[in-house]
């Protein structure tokens, strides 16, 4: 039987050998699609660098330059300047000088709170960022002990005021033994010699009562 190969090479007749001019058609066609091939591949990636930075450059135009805000930033140290008090002297203390812009923001017969005049807390009762003036507690019977100073011509001693961060503690003893104590809440912009002229120009009233606790 004739094999079909036999049967389909004699329809098609002699395979024709491809001419040079053929040949290199052929090849230029070939180098063309090549071309086009690794023309489309580079316009692609350059594409995509074009389309990433125009993303990269959109954000950040649009999150705007990046600041450091000090959210925690301290407060300004403001140095202390005494002025004569010329209000209303209260009712178990008086005094002779004020920083410049506090004043008098309330007292009783056992203590005295001194304030700046814009203070957000107006409770007198409450002595953070502020002056409180007292005697020793009832129930205290130590000796305050720190840097002795004279104040006025009585003993005087300086510490630290526990709890507080900055500030200081004027211990100035009265003529009949008690202690009186000027606690400056932030003692920052004091100076010593401050302190000591501060606590100079105050005086014990008779009736002041001593605090317990």
């Amino acid at each position: 039987m004739m094999d079909l190969h036999d049967r389909l090479d004699r329809i098609a007749g002699p395979v024709a050998e491809p001419s040079a001019a053929e040949a290199d058609a052929d090849l230029a066609r070939g180098r063309r699609a090549l071309r086009r091939r690794r023309s489309a591949r580079a316009l692609g990636t350059s594409a995509f660098a074009v389309a990433a930075l125009a993303v990269a450059v959109t954000i950040g135009t649009q999150a705007g330059p990046t600041t450091t805000t000090p959210d925690n930033a301290p407060a300004p140290v403001v140095a202390a300047r005494l002025v004569a008090y010329e209000g209303e002297q209260p009712q178990g203390f008086t005094i002779d000088k004020v920083p410049a812009g506090w004043e008098i923001q309330g007292g009783s017969t056992s203590e005295l709170t001194i304030a700046p005049k814009n203070a957000a807390d107006k409770n007198p009762m409450a002595f953070i960022g502020k002056i409180g003036i007292m005697l020793q507690s009832a129930s205290d019977r130590s000796t305050p002990t720190g840097t002795q100073l004279d104040v006025g011509g009585k003993p005087g001693v300086l510490n630290a005021a526990d709890g507080t961060g900055h500030g200081k503690n004027l211990w100035v003893k009265q003529p009949d033994g008690v202690w009186m104590l000027v606690q400056i809440w932030d003692a920052r912009g004091w100076t010593q010699q401050d302190i000591v002229e501060f606590a100079d120009g105050i005086q014990v009233q008779p009736g002041v009562e001593r605090m317990v606790g």
